[in-house]
């Protein structure tokens, strides 16, 4: 059965399981709020339920066990629901009085080896194998794409989550675990996805736009010992390579800054790949927002959005988090941290009551099930 939440027409519905089993019948009368957090790479998606507890079931018959599988749908009345990441229970949490409960999964899986110290090598290897030999070692499966990187040497001396974590932040990919996957995805891919939404300004709350200029460098200086011939080499990687936004106001790319990479690489084709890397974050770090709305499943961390109607501020956005939330009497809102990936000029003539609701590799597909 879906669970309905008072508000305006239409509804928004949501169905939660626990171990495989609906329990949104017994948990509706309790539910005073669901909130799901989806971030694109660095930290666990989560799933926050708040209960009231009069009668004192969540803490005696119906306490949830740790490590017990949850997951979310969501959606609209008379739409097809949204399938969520399956979540395992991390911790739960008792106040009074009023007599509360809140209940706190992670998609990471507590139940995974995740965090235990790992001391390895990595020799004469690509990005892409030692990111599947990390995820054969779990139990996971690989899901993204990766550019075929090649790497002479690599030392793990650091969990497996952590050790993903820094390799995924050094070469610029999107990394976490849902559930039975392992996500590693190359986030320029993700920028360059068909939108899933066109928005307006006169739509959206709490809006934050910041477009900064001098921050951005328009090039990074890279130097690398060969070797072989152990000789210095030096060479720029320009923004051609990146997604850079162009000025709002004189059309420029970025201002005429020029950063020095200062990391360790064991190879030429090692250091242009940070290089590379360290470009397009600082490009996309140019103009970020944040805002609220309507809640919408589609929108979730690696899809693109349009921003139409916002001036010089319009343009592609790429979801950084996502967290939608459905209260009792509140209805069904998503928060959202953006970036820019591409400064365009937008026609006004969508229409509003046909989106498109195309999707990138990275989020819902059109069955509700996570790509």
């Amino acid at each position: 059965m879906d669970a309905l939440v008072p508000g305006e027409v239409p509804e928004a519905r949501f169905v939660l399981t626990y171990q495989q089993r609906n329990i949104t019948r017994d948990i509706t009368k309790h539910m005073t709020s669901i909130s799901y957090s989806d971030f694109l790479t660095g930290q666990a998606d989560t799933l926050d339920i708040e209960l009231e507890d009069s009668e004192g079931k969540w803490l005696d018959a119906w306490y949830p066990g740790h490590g017990d599988a949850v997951a979310l749908s969501l959606g609209w009345s008379g739409k097809p629901l949204r399938v969520l990441s399956r979540l395992e229970i991390d911790e739960v949490d008792f106040s009074s009085a009023p007599a509360t409960v809140g209940i706190r999964a992670i998609a990471t899986g507590i139940n995974t080896a995740l965090r235990t110290t790992e001391h390895k090598a990595y020799e004469n290897t690509t990005l892409a194998a030692v990111a599947q030999e990390v995820a054969g070692r779990l139990g996971l499966t690989l899901v993204g794409s990766i550019e075929p990187i090649k790497l002479d040497r690599l030392t793990q001396q650091e969990s497996d989550l952590e050790f993903l974590r820094n390799l995924a932040d050094e070469y610029d990919y999107a990394f976490k675990v849902t559930g039975s996957r392992l996500v590693f995805h190359a986030i320029s891919e993700l920028a360059k996805g068909k939108p899933v939404a066109q928005l307006m300004l006169k739509d959206l709350s709490g809006v934050r736009l910041r477009d900064q200029i001098r921050t951005v460098p328009e090039k990074v200086s890279v130097k690398h010992k060969d070797p072989a011939s152990k000789k210095l080499i030096s060479y720029d990687i320009q923004n051609g390579e990146t997604v850079a936004v162009p000025s709002s106001s004189s059309g420029a790319t970025t201002s005429a800054d020029t950063k020095k990479q200062r990391k360790r690489s064991a190879s030429e084709e090692e250091s242009k790949a940070k290089a590379k890397a360290d470009l397009a974050k600082s490009n996309r770090e140019r103009t970020t927002g944040n805002w609220s709305m309507m809640g919408q499943p589609n929108l979730v961390s690696g899809n693109v959005v349009t921003l139409v109607a916002a001036g010089k501020m319009g343009g592609n956005y790429l979801i950084l988090s996502a967290q939608h939330r459905i209260t009792r009497g509140g209805g069904y809102t998503v928060e959202l941290s953006l970036c820019r990936v591409s400064a365009i000029s937008i026609s006004l003539s969508f229409n509003a009551s046909k989106p498109d609701l195309a999707l990138s590799t990275y989020g819902f597909q059109q069955d509700g099930a996570l790509a």
